[in-house]
C-alpha cells in the first residue's frame, strides 16, 4: 500500500473543499481497523464543522463521518478481518478518521457489519442515522435494555399491553427519523410521527402507524397526537431539533403514563429548562470516541458499542432497512457538490457519494 492517498480537505473555517493527493495513510492502532472508503453519506454536521471550526482537532482537516467500506488492515487485538465490509460513524474532527479520503481509521468497537444484501451506498446511510436514533430511543427515552451482545433484555413497555404503547417521533422523514420509526417498531411499540404531506407515504412505509402533517400549527399537532395515542406514551423524540415546545407540552399535559417520561432531542446547543415531570436528554453522537467530559455523557461510548451490535442484529434480521439514497458519482471531486446538495435536500433520501471502486 502507498504511503500517501487522495482526500478532500478544508484549510480553515469557511474554506472551500479541496482535493489533494498527498495525505498520509493512517496506521491502525490498538482496537482499530483501516478501511478503504467506498461510499460516504453526507450529513449536516459537515457544514456545521466547516462553518464553525467546532469539533475540529486542527486545520487543514478532512471531514466526513458516515462510513461504508472494506477493511484493508487491522491493528493489534482485533477480531474483524481484512476483506470484511464495515460501516458506522467514525470519530469526528480527528486526523485519520474522516471518510472523505481513500482510507480512514475506525474503532472496531463502533463497527456495524452490514449484510451482503446491502450495497455500499445503502450501508453508508446507516451509521449516523441509526446510531443517533438509538441514542434518542434507548439512551434517552429508554425504550429497552440491551445485553452485552446488543440483544434486547427487556422493553420498558413490557408491563403494559403492547398494542396500547406509543412512541412520538417528531420528524419522521429524515434519516434519523426513518431509523427511529423502524427501531421503535422492532421493539414492539406503535409510532406516531410528524412529517410533510410529500413524505407521508415514505414514513408510513418504514412503519409509522400514524403520521401528522408538521405544517399544522403546534396546537393542532398536539391535539391530534393526544387523540391518536390517548396519552399512552412516555417518550417524545425530536429528531429535527425544532419542536421542543410541542414535545414537552405533550409529556406534561397529554401523557398519562406513570413511567419515567423523557423528551429526547438532537438539539444539544439551545438553552432548555429541566422539568419536574419529565427528563431531558440531548443526543450527542458527534462526541463519539472523545473524552467523556467533552460530551457530559460518560456512558456515550459504552452505549454506542451496544448500539452497533444491536443495529447489526436488526440489519441481519431484516428489521432495519437503509434509507433511500440520492447517489452522487464522480469520486472525491464530487464531495463539495454533494455537501451543497445535502443542504438543499428536503428529506426522504440520503445524499451518498461514490468515492472509489472496491477493486
Amino acid at each position: 500500500m502507498a504511503k500517501t492517498m487522495t482526500g478532500v480537505v478544508i484549510e480553515g473555517v469557511g474554506s472551500p473543499y479541496k482535493v489533494v493527493d498527498d495525505l498520509e495513510v493512517p496506521e491502525p492502532g490498538e482496537g482499530q481497523v483501516l478501511v478503504k472508503s467506498i461510499a460516504t453519506a453526507i450529513n449536516p454536521v459537515e457544514t456545521y464543522m466547516s462553518s464553525s471550526g467546532l469539533l475540529i482537532e486542527s486545520f487543514p482537516i478532512v471531514l466526513g463521518c458516515d462510513s461504508s467500506g472494506l477493511i484493508t488492515k487491522t491493528g493489534p487485538n482485533i477480531t474483524l478481518e481484512v476483506g470484511q465490509r464495515i460501516c458506522g460513524c467514525t470519530r469526528l474532527g480527528f486526523h485519520g478518521y474522516s471518510t472523505f479520503q481513500q482510507y480512514f481509521l475506525l474503532d472496531e468497537r463502533f463497527a456495524i457489519l452490514p449484510p451482503d444484501s446491502l450495497s455500499y451506498n445503502e450501508a453508508a446511510t446507516i451509521g449516523v442515522g441509526a446510531e443517533t436514533a438509538c441514542i434518542g430511543l434507548l439512551q434517552g427515552i429508554k425504550l429497552a435494555e440491551l445485553d452485552k451482545d446488543g440483544k434486547v433484555l427487556k422493553r420498558k413497555g413490557d408491563d403494559v399491553e403492547e398494542e396500547k404503547e406509543w412512541v412520538v417521533v417528531l420528524g419522521g422523514a429524515g434519516s434519523v427519523g426513518q431509523y427511529s420509526v423502524q427501531i421503535a417498531k422492532a421493539l414492539g411499540y406503535k409510532v406516531v410521527a410528524t412529517c410533510s404531506k410529500r413524505t407521508a407515504e415514505l414514513v408510513k412505509g418504514v412503519g409509522a402507524n400514524e403520521v401528522i402533517n408538521y405544517t399544522l400549527n403546534e396546537d393542532e399537532q398536539y391535539e391530534k397526537i393526544k387523540e391518536i395515542t390517548s396519552g399512552n406514551f412516555f417518550g417524545v423524540w425530536d429528531t429535527v431539533a425544532k419542536s421542543e415546545a410541542l414535545g414537552r407540552k405533550l409529556l406534561s399535559d397529554a401523557s398519562v403514563s406513570k413511567k419515567r417520561k423523557c423528551y429526547a432531542t438532537t438539539d444539544d446547543w439551545s438553552p432548555m429548562e429541566e422539568k419536574p415531570d419529565h427528563c431531558l436528554h440531548r443526543a450527542k453522537l458527534a462526541y463519539i470516541g472523545r473524552p467523556a467530559e467533552e460530551s457530559s455523557q460518560p456512558d456515550l461510548d459504552s452505549s454506542l458499542v451496544l448500539y452497533a451490535k444491536f443495529i447489526t442484529h436488526l440489519l441481519a434480521d431484516g428489521r432495519l432497512k437503509p434509507n433511500e439514497t440520492d447517489v452522487v458519482t464522480g469520486g472525491f471531486d464530487a464531495v463539495a457538490g454533494a455537501v451543497e446538495k445535502q443542504l438543499k435536500s428536503a428529506g426522504g433520501k440520503k445524499v451518498v457519494v461514490e468515492l472509489q471502486s472496491v477493486d
